[in-house]
């Protein structure tokens, strides 16, 4: 399972390596193309004044050290993201059984008692009515 700081590892270790090879590289101008391979070889391109064929080569020959890694982390997401999926649809069913067995056992004790079940919901209505009368009444 690759962590985010194995990602942004690799990422440093890129940035590590090519401020070695091109020292006139600050950390700034490569903060700023983070996640952009293109914009990243525009820059080395730029600072460098070497080829853009020479510096994809390297950046290439760079990836495919780090691809297994990256492939790692798209296979932790994955898995994550069909973990969550399954937790979620879980949780949803649990909820459905609750009110479901919530229902099915309100409708139980209003046909076993059901003048109980009339003064409980008159009094629950009094009681609202009455809290709503004295929260408006103070304003």
């Amino acid at each position: 399972m690759v962590t985010e700081q194995e990602i942004q590892g690799g990422w440093n270790q890129l940035k590590g390596e090519a401020k070695k090879k091109w020292g006139q590289l600050s950390e700034d101008e490569l903060l700023q193309f983070e996640g952009s391979t293109d914009q990243f070889i525009g820059l080395l391109q730029r600072k460098t004044g070497e080829a853009k064929e020479s510096v994809q080569n390297w950046v290439k020959e760079m990836n495919d050290q780090a691809g297994p890694m990256f492939d790692r982390a798209r296979q932790t997401a994955s898995q994550y993201a069909e973990s969550i999926g399954h937790a979620a649809s879980d949780g949803v069913e649990r909820v459905r059984d609750n009110i479901a067995a919530g229902q099915t056992e309100a409708v139980r004790m209003v046909r076993r008692r059901p003048a109980e079940s009339v003064a409980i919901a008159f009094g629950a209505g009094l009681i609202a009515g009455v809290i709503v009368a004295l929260t408006t009444r103070s304003r």
